[in-house]
């Protein structure tokens, strides 16, 4: 046998053990080839987002007022061509314009791809991150817009229609924070438009939100709001479907681009986010209510910036604290920008005696009161009326 023979063997043995172990490592090569595709897809396109479609679709794909959210299950497993065409095409009768070159947009067909793929496979929380990194801050907890010409058309449908206006503009201000812009609830608080609210008792639903309920993030209102005030908050939730039908809903304003590098605008961030999230437990500048007073030596000495931002991120770690935690619904920017508003007060916060307040266990009034120790308060007999009882000695009667 001569040396190319051997050589011919040799090759053909390493091609006989070589071809099935390719075939039986391509699958894995390929699964891996197009996770990288659609890894590359969706980062790409998650930029494309942020600076053309975010304005309308919200920071996070949520979606804003009319335009629909594009975290959807619906459009997750929808087919690629109709994907495809929605954006590049638009959609008949909505705002939604068509993004191809071909139809006047600034999208090729690559970029087309991608965005189909972010739909299909994004994580948008993390995209809310990457707008939120790049200054376009998501309506997170926002406040509804509740202009006089939109009031106006409320108060228009109904001889009563003036209260629930009023009671609108309340909720919008107040209460959509924790219970969504149109009612439909959160990990905060219940949904309040829905039938069995609408079909509550008048006057229990008033109690409550004058009482508050105890164990819930559901503080009492009675100090804040008047009597008037909360029997219209109570007509609006009562007629809120008569109001939809309408076509008259609330809905959150669009995000808002702030300069990172400029303090005073990520100050102004912190300060318009604790206005809409904390103000309600913390109090108006940090002076407590049911939760604790942020604005005290004892807090901001005490407590470093990451201890205050694990607080917000992960909620109150002492026994029974009602601290909800905001990690999922805050960005890392948003969160950065509130603990840099509550840090801002230390220079000039005061020694507060007694920072958790009475709703902490501060104790009531009568225990609070300073002892006059010119009048000292000595005990009755009654104990030892008690005691004599039966000749039995001490105990109460129930012993």
């Amino acid at each position: 046998m001569n040396r190319y023979t051997i050589l011919t063997f040799f090759a053909l043995l390493i091609l006989i053990l070589a071809l099935p172990i390719y075939a039986w490592l391509e699958p894995a090569r390929m699964v891996a080839a197009q996770t990288d595709l659609r890894q590359e897809f969706v980062s790409d396109a998650a930029v494309l987002y942020v600076e053309n479609c975010a304005l309308c679709h919200g920071a996070a794909g949520e979606g804003i007022g009319p335009t629909p959210p594009l975290d959807s299950s619906g459009l997750r497993e929808a087919d690629y061509d109709f994907l495809f065409k929605s954006i590049a095409r638009g959609r008949y009768e909505t705002s939604m314009a068509g993004w191809h070159e071909e139809e006047g947009g600034i999208f090729n067909d690559y970029q087309i791809e991608e965005l189909v793929a972010l739909v299909r496979y994004v994580d948008w929380p993390q995209v809310g991150e990457l707008a939120a990194a790049d200054g376009l801050i998501p309506p997170t907890l926002p406040v509804p817009e509740t202009d006089e010409a939109f009031l106006a058309q409320v108060a228009s449908l109904d001889p009563e229609g003036s209260l629930w206006a009023e009671g609108m503009a309340i909720y919008a201000a107040n209460c959509a924070v924790c219970h969504g812009i149109n009612g439909e609830g959160s990990d905060l608080a219940v949904a309040l438009n829905s039938p069995e609210i609408r079909s509550a008792d008048t006057a229990e639903l008033a109690r409550i939100i004058k009482e508050g309920v105890p164990s819930t993030m559901m503080a009492g209102w009675d100090g804040a709001l008047e009597t008037a005030e909360v029997n219209s908050v109570v007509a609006f939730l009562q007629n809120w479907d008569v109001i939809e039908d309408e076509g008259l809903v609330l809905t959150p304003p669009k995000p808002m681009r702030i300069d990172l590098d400029n303090p005073q605008e990520v100050l102004a961030l912190g300060e318009r986010l604790y206005n809409t999230t904390c103000i309600v437990c913390h109090g108006e500048n940090g002076s407590g209510g049911t939760g604790p007073v942020l604005n005290s030596q004892q807090v901001l000495s005490n407590k470093s910036d990451e201890q205050i931002r694990d607080t917000i991120i992960n909620g109150g770690h002492r026994p029974n604290s009602s601290m909800p935690a905001f990690g999922d619904r805050l960005t890392a920017v948003e969160i950065d920008a509130l603990v840099s508003f509550v840090r801002a007060r230390e220079p000039t916060a005061p020694w507060v005696q007694n920072p958790r307040g009475t709703d902490q266990g501060g104790g009531p009034p009568w225990l609070r009161a300073t002892p006059d120790p010119e009048k000292r308060i000595a005990p009755s007999n009654q104990g030892q009326g008690r005691r004599g009882r039966g000749g039995q000695g001490g105990g109460p009667p129930w012993r």
